[in-house]
């Protein structure tokens, strides 16, 4: 039996131009490649190394949440949806823009099928199913999907893991973590303060161990041999770069978020002028396949490049679903193994 753990992450940025650095440290602005090669994230750096990464995933449409997770959840650019669309995930009428790809496996393979989705995205044209899973400690469907109300820590031990506990055979769940987009107009790093939302690495230093605890306890209840594990994410953030002098930002050591113009360039702030080298930290997002179920030949490997769209088309392939979108999968691309990147 195949399972898909599909976690995303709101703000997680997936790389880095190389040349900035955090003044005063090593550091590069808090990302997962470049974390990774760093060995601060033990567990991520777990996910990577037995996993297909993709190092220089990239959201190429719009990098606010509202579209991020449109095109994670459809594997295409489609347009956002606002008004009654949006607000209304009981909408019947038949519009293949409005259909996620949640809608259609669970359409197309029948109550055999069984979605979980904690998630505050749950309308029709994102993750939305047509038998959404209602909260078993509460008869309030909102408490379930309106993970905006808490904290990821408290989401997982809170309501996911209980839910697991009782309800092991899932084919495919989502669960959407959405503390790191408020970790924002901090520092990058903080030398002192290690609070989880101190600071962009505090944070990315906590949701590693989460992280690692959502893996330990999947392995502990003999999940984990049969799930493949997303990590993705919507889009990053600003630092260090036009966008971020022009927010009041005197150093590189500042986060600020992630609205338009997400095409920006490397500010040099001792002589206050652009470098002219691209940055677009909006763009730079995360992509990593992973888990038990992943076939040998994938483990160990990387992508160079991918998209946000292509994401859900992956999925859809590990489960045998024919899904039409605009992305494609990365297990139909040619990899290339991890140890060339330590030569």
């Amino acid at each position: 039996m195949k399972r898909v753990f599909y976690l995303i992450i709101d703000q997680l940025a997936g790389h880095w131009e190389e040349s900035v650095k955090i003044e005063g440290t090593s550091l590069p602005p808090v990302n997962v490649k470049g974390y990774h090669e760093m060995g601060l994230i033990p567990n991520l750096s777990y996910l990577i190394e037995n996993g297909l990464w993709v190092r220089r995933p990239w959201n190429r449409g719009d990098c606010n949440t509202r579209s991020g997770m449109r095109y994670l959840a459809t594997g295409r650019y489609a347009r956002p949806l606002y008004g009654k669309e949006y607000w209304d995930s009981r909408t019947a009428y038949a519009n293949e823009d409005l259909e996620g790809f949640f809608e259609y496996a669970k359409m197309y393979l029948g109550g055999k099928f069984r979605c979980l989705v904690f998630s505050s995205w749950f309308q029709r044209g994102y993750f939305y199913t047509p038998d959404m899973i209602v909260n078993p400690y509460s008869e309030r469907r909102i408490d379930l999907g309106n993970t905006l109300l808490w904290p990821d820590l408290q989401l997982w031990r809170n309501f996911i893991r209980p839910y697991l506990d009782d309800f092991p055979d899932f084919n495919l769940v989502h669960v959407y973590f959405p503390t790191f987009d408020f970790v924002c107009g901090c520092p990058s790093y903080l030398k002192e303060n290690f609070h989880p939302l101190s600071s962009k690495h505090a944070y990315m230093l906590f949701l590693d161990e989460l992280i690692g605890e959502i893996i330990r306890y999947l392995q502990a209840k003999k999940l984990w041999d049969e799930t493949y594990f997303v990590l993705a994410s919507d889009h990053g953030y600003h630092l260090g770069c036009t966008v971020a002098k022009k927010m009041g930002a005197k150093t590189n050591n500042w986060c600020c978020g992630h609205q338009p113009p997400w095409d920006c360039e490397v500010w040099d702030f001792q002589n206050d002028r652009s470098t002219g080298i691209y940055s677009g930290g909006p763009r730079r997002i995360t992509f990593i396949l992973s888990g038990g179920g992943l076939e040998e030949e994938y483990r160990g490997k990387f992508i160079e490049e991918a998209e946000i769209i292509d994401v859900i088309p992956t999925i859809a392939h590990i489960l045998d679903i024919p899904y039409k979108c605009e992305g494609r999968s990365i297990l139909k691309l040619k990899p290339r193994d991890q140890k060339e990147l330590r030569q």
